[in-house]
């Protein structure tokens, strides 16, 4: 996360990422040593966390001193690289803005930003790039095709894709184009999703305004979406958590001399309603300040796996030279004291894979029947495109679909049996144990697909129809 200024007795910024500037102030070098090297050591010795001392550092170059901590967030950052950390913090990026992807016809648009360039010139979902400046584009490599669309902004850019049948030209400004971090949707019975995808200086108040849009449509259950999502400000974390929580300790935190220094909420204006918060393993630092805040106030319940365990805070001291220093000065708690760092934050109910754990919150939330419309970039659930698939391919006319989603969909256990090597799928009516077979399971870099014919033979609640590309697949939870 990022760290404001030192705070003294005011507020505290920011946490894991990153951290506005400390500006250090010349000391006088040694003779034999240059002025980066003396500015680390005495930044590491009065702000390190571990205390470590100055001996310790003596005699050690730039390299040593931060290798010997043995900390990965501490880091030294030139000029250059500390421009694109923070650009990487705040998604922002010179380009056309859109989201491209790579399958077996080649490099296609995922999704064009809101209001980015390539949006605005015409570009679309599915649209295959075929050349780029009248350069054939790769068809194998996503890389390839990105490096020759970005560019400097207010440079032109032709981009050539294949739509259907029609081949169209697009000729885009290239602009600086921030990505937005919020995005909303609704589904019926009240239930709204809200994905954060990091904790920007903005992405508060992009929160307040996809909040606000779902509660104009009568909001009753909320589906909070932090997976994947790094971190980022811990006060846009805390101005988040002001919605579930009206005053309390949103973190604590203990720093060299083991004093804490809590971070607060106050004034909070509590939305009053179920939440359920989906984390996984790339969940981290302000992802997990928020979900172990929600979590230990009891006003949400975490699905999905255990967090990465990103509990330190860094602050970022810039030297004379422009180089920026990023320094591990405190390590957070929970606000029930839990640990987070190197252990992350245990979810509620632990489950595996995007569909199954998305799947299990609108379940969680009200919603028993669910619909999953499956197509060649992409899924919707209910009529609602969130962003992800559903993991599933046909194999010598037949469809396999992850096992874990299908699990979710009617509401059953899944398990590993070791021992005879099959996938268990347990209802209320008992386990059914597909093997390693042909035509009934395969696994695919150690995630299990089931044939959904066979699927649901021996679970009538669900009910699959493939049509070409495009597969239905509607389950009922419980029944």
């Amino acid at each position: 996360m990022k760290v404001s200024p030192l705070r003294k007795k005011a507020l505290k910024a920011t946490l894991a990422l990153a951290s506005t500037l400390a500006v250090v102030m010349p000391v006088s070098a040694m003779a034999q040593e240059d002025l980066n090297t003396v500015l680390v050591r005495k930044t590491l010795v009065e702000n390190h966390v571990s205390g470590v001392s100055l001996e310790a550092l003596e005699n050690k170059s730039i390299e040593q001193m931060i290798e010997s901590l043995k900390d990965p967030y501490t880091v030294l950052f030139t000029p250059q690289d500390y421009g694109q950390f923070s650009n990487t913090l705040e998604n922002s990026f010179e380009g056309i803005g859109c989201v491209i992807g790579l399958d077996d016809k080649g490099v296609y648009v995922s999704k064009p930003i809101p209001g980015s360039p390539a949006a605005i010139a015409g570009l679309q979902k599915d649209d295959y790039i075929r050349a780029v400046d009248g350069v054939p584009a790769s068809t194998t490599s996503i890389d390839e095709v990105r490096n020759k669309i970005i560019g400097v902004a207010g440079t032109k850019v032709k981009v050539t894709v294949l739509r259907g049948d029609k081949v169209l030209t697009f000729e885009i400004t290239r602009q600086a184009v921030n990505s937005p971090e919020v995005y909303s949707s609704s589904f019926t019975n009240g239930v709204g999703y809200i994905q954060i995808t990091d904790f920007s200086d903005e992405a508060d108040e992009e929160f307040d305004k996809e909040l606000s849009a779902l509660q104009e449509k009568g909001l009753k259950s909320l589906i909070l979406d932090v997976r994947d999502n790094p971190g980022g400000y811990l006060e846009t974390a805390r101005n988040i958590a002001k919605h579930f929580v009206k005053d309390g300790v949103l973190i604590h935190t203990k720093d060299r001399d083991g004093v804490d220094d809590p971070v607060n909420i106050t004034d909070g204006n509590p939305l009053g309603i179920p939440v359920y918060i989906l984390a996984n393993e790339n969940s981290a630092s302000a992802s997990e300040v928020l979900s172990g805040a929600l979590q230990d106030y009891g006003v949400a319940k975490v699905i999905g796996m255990q967090t990465y365990g990103k509990g330190s805070v860094q602050q970022l001291f810039e030297f004379p030279d422009h180089s920026v220093l990023k320094v591990t000065v405190e390590e957070y708690l929970t606000p029930k004291m839990r640990k987070v760092n190197k252990e992350g934050i245990t979810p509620d109910l632990q489950v595996d894979g995007v569909s199954a754990q998305f799947i299990t919150a609108l379940h969680e939330s009200g919603i028993s029947d669910i619909q999953v419309m499956i197509k060649k970039h992409g899924a919707t659930y209910n009529g609602v495109d969130v962003g992800f698939g559903f993991g599933s391919f046909q194999e010598n006319g037949k469809f396999y679909a992850s096992a874990r989603g299908l699990a979710a969909l009617i509401g059953a256990k899944i398990s590993w049996n070791n021992a005879d090597r099959t996938v268990d799928i347990t209802d209320n009516k008992g386990t059914h144990a597909f093997p390693i077979e042909a035509d009934k399971l395969m696994i695919v870099n150690d995630a299990s697909y089931i044939n959904v014919d066979l699927f649901d033979d021996y679970f009538p609640q669900l009910k699959v129809n493939v049509q070409g590309d495009s597969v239905s697949i509607q389950g009922t939870k419980g029944n």
